[in-house]
């Protein structure tokens, strides 16, 4: 028997199958995992992946990328689950020609018909006895990678071409997925990974595998059950969100405990950091990243506390708080994670983060310390940042020209433009200018999430032109309107709470506890009942901005007995 586990990025297949492989070994069956932990099984098959998935192949056409993706799949199939098909075992694949055709027809808009013919060919007659959908919500599936890439060590690492689409390919293929799922429900289980233990899930759908292996006639599909709160609330009181936000993530915290903490992002309050000390024994570095953004005594408190176990990552949940405890945990944890304590210090010139550079440089940290000169436009900076291209260090030179505008710059992107399109891209972080929006333009329709991610923030024609080009097709469109309380950025919101709830619920920041605000909030609790996400990102805005009113008194008070 071949069964193979679709579903978007992030929603678990990877994890159930090997869990579910496990348990049929164990009920004495003979089991090849053709992907085991992720990993293909045909070495010729591993070498087609790489070329889909380099970002730096813009040029690459939809059509290009479904016959190398149907290589892919047709070595799989001839090299690994052919001959175990013929032995008389279960095959199981993590992945296989569902897959395939939902990225290219409904993920790159290809016809279906013809993808179809073509992965007809490269089946030759080999498809999957049984399909298990393992069906998530995209925002949660989205968390959960960014969780695993942490935990892994590969959060810095650059998006690969599928991640450049932006987030709306995630949506189509799965909505393509469950539609074939519905249309063929005799070869299809359809099973929710949200809000239940991965264990529980193994079990029931090793069972109906093994049910029909036994070739009996009655299949049952695993429970679903999603997480969140109650499916009809969309009371955006903020009290009340806070409650059921709460609630959530002590409920996630027994199976999830790093994605319970991931979620913990930073939000403000004495509840959330009781809730991040309770996890911090199990989930100390997803604890210590959620920290990010977070500046009270309390914070700096679990720093410190976590500092001996996990000095990277709370190097890394200090973002780039140029603060004085804040510089002191970088002098202090500096001889542990030096990379991570030079990242930090995006727009600050002060001398304490020059002497860090200069022992960063010591080091021949060279990337580092330039990936930690965003914003400065200082004559050792363009120094740096020089070396960095004499050196072909083309990505940490973007990074550090984030935040840096006039004509050095721009010499310097189109410089990189030759050299690395991408690293130039994110390069115009921040900044507005004839070059910056000549590559926008230009990169638009190959690497349409990385081009909105630069347009944060920006009040420009042309901007607002591409967000709104791109909102049907993926949520970036939103995450650039982040905080903005401009018409076309709130009209973008009431088009995009339908399409993007959790999204347009972010893109509120200080604008969460207006009239319009809560509104919006309650729309994208009735578009997405029981959306994790959606809860956590209105709960996180309200919060924000409560924080930031009390604040505001504060600095008034200060600012008047500075003026005196």
């Amino acid at each position: 028997m071949f069964v193979s586990f679709e579903g978007i990025d992030g929603s678990g297949k990877t994890s159930l199958s090997n869990q579910v492989c496990e348990r049929l070994r164990a009920a004495g069956h003979s089991v090849l995992h053709a992907r085991e932990k992720g990993i293909l099984g045909s070495a010729v098959a591993r070498r087609v992946r790489e070329l889909t998935r380099d970002a730096r192949l813009l040029e690459m056409s939809p059509r290009t990328e479904l016959f190398l993706n149907l290589a892919r799949e047709t070595q799989q199939l001839d090299e690994i689950v052919r001959p175990a098909l013929a032995g008389g075992g279960i095959v199981v694949a993590d992945r296989s020609l569902h897959s395939l055709v939902a990225l290219a027809a409904a993920g790159r808009g290809l016809p279906r018909e013809e993808v179809e013919a073509a992965v007809r060919v490269g089946a030759a007659g080999t498809w999957p006895d049984l399909v298990v959908l393992v069906d998530v919500d995209p925002d949660l599936a989205r968390l959960r990678k960014r969780v695993g890439k942490i935990l892994e060590g590969r959060d810095r690492d650059e998006e690969s071409r599928k991640g450049l689409a932006g987030a709306g390919l995630q949506v189509r293929v799965r909505r393509h997925l469950r539609a074939e799922a519905e249309r063929d429900p005799s070869r299809w289980i359809v099973t929710s990974n949200e809000g239940r233990p991965l264990a529980e899930l193994a079990e029931e759908v090793a069972e109906a595998i093994l049910a029909r292996v036994a070739a009996r006639d009655s299949l049952r599909p695993p429970r679903s059950r999603r997480a969140g709160g109650s499916p009809g609330e969309a009371e955006a009181a903020p009290e009340r969100i806070a409650a059921r936000f709460r609630a959530a993530i002590g409920a996630l915290a027994e199976d999830e405990p790093h994605l319970a903490a991931f979620l913990l992002s930073g939000i403000p309050g004495a509840p959330e950091h009781a809730l991040r000390a309770g996890l911090a024994p199990r989930s100390p570095r997803l604890v210590a990243r959620s920290l990010d953004g977070l500046g009270d005594p309390a914070a700096f408190a679990l720093r410190r506390a976590l500092a001996p176990e996990v000095p990277e990552d709370v190097l890394r949940g200090l973002g780039d708080d140029p603060s004085p405890e804040a510089m002191a945990l970088r002098e202090l944890l500096f001889d542990e994670a030096p990379e991570a304590a030079l990242a930090g210090l995006s727009l600050n010139g002060s001398s304490e983060a020059w002497e860090l550079r200069a022992r960063g440089l010591e080091r021949g940290a060279l990337a580092a310390v330039l990936e930690g000169l965003a914003g400065l436009d200082e004559a050792e900076g363009w120094a740096l940042r020089e070396e960095g291209m004499r050196r072909e260090l083309h990505r940490a030179v973007a990074r550090s020209l984030a935040g840096v505008s006039g004509g050095r710059a721009d010499a310097l992107r189109v410089a990189l433009a030759d050299r690395d399109r991408l690293a130039a891209l994110r390069s115009t972080q921040d900044v507005d200018g004839e070059v910056a929006r000549e590559l926008r333009e230009r990169l638009f329709d190959r690497a349409a999430k990385r081009v909105l991610r630069s347009l944060s923030g920006l009040d420009a024609p042309y901007a607002w032109g591409l967000r709104e080009r791109a909102l049907p097709s993926t949520k970036e469109a939103l995450d650039s309107v982040d905080g903005m309380d401009h018409p076309r950025a709130w009209a973008l919101r009431e088009v995009g709470v339908q399409l993007w709830p959790a999204t347009a619920v972010s893109s509120l920041r200080h604008l969460a506890p207006t009239e319009r605000g809560r509104a919006l909030v309650s729309r994208a609790l009735r578009a997405a009942p029981g959306s994790l996400p959606v809860l956590r990102n209105a709960h996180a805005a309200f919060a924000r901005a409560a924080l930031a009113a009390e604040a505001a008194p504060a600095a008034r008070v200060e600012e008047a007995a500075c003026s005196i």
